[in-house]
């Protein structure tokens, strides 16, 4: 079957042979046979006969040699003047960018102005011009860096271009910089990885204060030196804490430019746990590691803590016998990060020292003083400082003995530690009239609390005290006297307050049945206060109070009595020139009150000037208190000691004006 087969003969048992397909395969090869038969009997065609070639014109003997059409001259002639148009272009345009170049202006937003200056250096100048090459190194710089520096800032759509401005010498070079929408971030993404990511022993609450921790939140711009800055801190909490080898595993900020939006992502990475090992003390010489290890707080097995580190490497600095202290453990190379020694790397100061100074004051005239210093007296790490101090008033001179500090533990904790001193004090003092010569010895112990800027001191005195006024009887005065004496800080500087008070206080007591010739309890109290009024103004009050309470002045120190004028007092009477009177002399007297108000306006950075007014008296009789008011103005000079105080007073009493300051230089 033709049709289901293909034309292909189905020959099977039983079936007849089918001719029809075969007669027409015969015919049609029959047909092709006969026109292949045609074709060849059929003569080739001829080759196509090949063209003789163009004739050439031929030109007249003179036509080589004649000249060009005037049409051609003038093209040739424009072009050139068109070369040398452009060649003159360029070098007028590079003359004016060398001529403005000397005179860069920068057109941007002034926190991205300063950075530019800062950090895109400007073309050099040689006998004022412009270096050859330094242009050409600025504007590639320019075209640079400006992106990248707007970029640190958060503007990463930003576009920048050069201009002259001017004529002439008057020519400058402006660099315009449009820096586009600025980035902000949308959305802060902070991850933990390692021990930090299990759950329980206080695990979530540090998570939580890490996180707090973050300094660049959404809402805010987003700035590079920013982001830096917050990674930064944010490691810093998160090591405070257990991971003393916390790291950043990853960070990454995606920005959005189209938006101008950020988002940015840290992968904080915890490590193990640390705990706290024994002390590993290097560099100790001339002491025992008792005196270093009496200081230390930590204990084997305690949880790390950074700020732990800090304070017994603060305590170290701060104690007499250390030129240099770090401490710190071995994060890295640690064989296991439960109770890793503590390393403790000294440096020991040399234990003697000699000091000379010289000074001149209103109060007392001029001064020298020598001190001798010894860190390791009999060998015992006992601290002695000494001094002879002499000047036209007082002389005197004392060795005072420091142990070393220790801590008292109790409800405080750390927080209370302790250093105690002795000492002895020989004195020779004439002034307004009075001679007296005392000798004191003292056993104090001075106390640190919850806060370090804060002073605590207990002790007991014993003064042996000869006065001699002007035209009176001489007396003696003894005095065993328990004291006590605190001082709190509130202010933003402790050399150089702007802001805050200072409030210090003092209680002594003594009474015949102890060694004394006098009952009695004195109480004194100061307090000053710096008020800002502005940028460069100040306000500044001060006042003090002391009462002596005792039937009588006669057979107490006059350490234990009260005194007043001077450059600390009232500035329009002289050193102590304000009292209680015996004789021709002035004396202490039991009652003491006086005050300040004063005025700062600082001209700069260094220097000042001051209007004041002051007040108050010292007496024996409650009654007999005066105002003595003074008036004056001064000049103020910013030292790394504080500020130097030049000041002339006008007393109203007596109708004098006095000049008062004090200055002293170390040796």
């Amino acid at each position: 079957m033709c049709g289901e087969y293909g034309g292909f003969a189905e020959i099977g048992p039983g079936a007849g042979l089918k001719l029809e397909p075969l007669r027409s395969l015969a015919a049609f090869l029959f047909a092709v046979l006969a026109a292949s038969a045609a074709l060849a009997q059929v003569p080739a065609p001829a080759p196509a006969p090949t063209p003789a070639p163009a004739p050439v014109p031929v030109e007249p003997a003179d036509a080589a040699d004649a000249p060009d059409s005037p049409d051609d001259d003038k093209t040739a002639e424009d072009d050139q003047k068109q070369r040398e148009a452009a060649r003159k272009q360029r070098r007028d345009r590079l003359e004016a960018l060398r001529t403005a170049a000397s005179n860069i202006t920068w057109e941007a937003p002034t926190e991205l102005k300063e950075l530019f200056e800062k950090f895109i250096q400007f073309p050099e100048h040689e006998a004022g011009e412009v270096k050859p090459g330094t242009l050409r190194l600025f504007l590639r710089e320019v075209n640079r860096k400006v992106p990248e520096i707007a970029a640190s800032e958060g503007y990463f759509a930003s576009q920048v271009s050069t201009r002259i401005e001017g004529e002439g010498n008057n020519r400058q070079l402006v660099v315009s910089v449009t820096p586009g929408p600025r980035t902000i971030v949308d959305k802060v993404i902070v991850e933990f990885e390692g021990d930090i990511a299990k759950t329980g022993d206080g695990r979530e609450l540090q998570r939580e204060a890490v996180e707090k921790a973050w300094a660049l939140p959404a809402g805010r711009p987003f700035r590079q030196a920013d982001w830096d800055d917050a990674k930064s801190r944010v490691l810093e909490k998160f090591s405070e804490r257990h991971y003393a080898n916390a790291s950043i595993a990853d960070s990454v900020v995606i920005v959005d430019a189209v938006e101008s939006k950020a988002t940015v992502k840290v992968i904080l990475e915890s490590g193990p746990r640390y705990t706290f090992g024994p002390l590993a003390v290097n560099g100790l010489k001339r002491y025992p590691q008792s005196l270093v290890t009496r200081y230390n707080r930590m204990e084997v097995g305690e949880p790390y803590e950074f700020e732990k580190l800090l304070e017994l490497q603060r305590v170290l600095q701060n104690a007499p016998w250390f030129a240099s202290v770090a401490v710190d453990i071995d994060r890295d190379d640690a064989a296991s990060p439960l109770n890793i020694p503590i390393e403790v790397t000294l440096i020991e100061r040399p234990p003697a020292d000699v000091g000379i100074s010289v000074g001149y004051g209103t109060d007392t005239g001029a001064r020298t003083e020598v001190s001798f210093r010894h860190r390791d007296v009999f060998g015992t790490a006992l601290d002695m400082q000494s001094a002879l101090s002499v000047d036209q008033v007082r002389q005197v001179g004392f060795a005072d003995f420091y142990l070393p500090a220790l801590s008292l533990g109790g409800p405080l904790g750390d927080k209370l530690t302790t250093r105690d001193s002795f000492g002895v004090l020989l004195e020779h003092k004439s002034n307004q009239g009075l001679d007296t010569q005392r000798v004191a010895f003292a056993a104090y112990r001075a106390f640190k609390m919850l806060r370090p800027i804060d002073d605590y001191r207990v002790g007991l005195s014993y003064q042996f005290e000869r006065k001699r006024p002007d035209q009176s009887q001489d007396s003696i005065a003894r005095a065993l006297a328990p004291v006590a004496e605190a001082t709190w800080r509130w202010v933003d500087d402790l050399i150089d307050p702007k802001k805050g008070g200072v409030l210090k206080v003092r209680v002594a007591a003594g009474g015949t049945a102890f060694l004394s010739t006098q009952d009695f309890v004195q109480l004194y109290g100061t307090y000053q206060q710096w008020i800002p009024l502005g940028e460069n103004d100040q306000l500044l009050l001060r006042g003090e109070i002391g009462q002596t309470i005792a039937v009588s002045r006669e057979g107490i120190p006059e350490d234990f009595l009260f005194k007043a004028g001077g450059s600390r007092s009232n500035r329009g009477y002289a050193y102590e020139s304000l009292g209680a009177r015996d004789g021709d002399a002035i004396v202490g007297g039991r009652y003491l009150a006086t005050g300040t108000v004063e005025y700062v306006h600082w001209f700069g950075k260094v220097w000042g000037g001051a209007a004041f007014v002051d007040m108050g008296d010292a007496t024996d009789e409650r009654k007999s208190m005066n105002g003595n008011a003074s008036y004056g103005v001064g000049l103020r000079v910013r030292t790394p000691a504080g500020p130097l105080a030049l000041d002339v007073a006008y007393a109203e009493n007596t109708g004098k004006t006095r000049m008062s300051f004090s200055v002293s230089v170390a040796f």
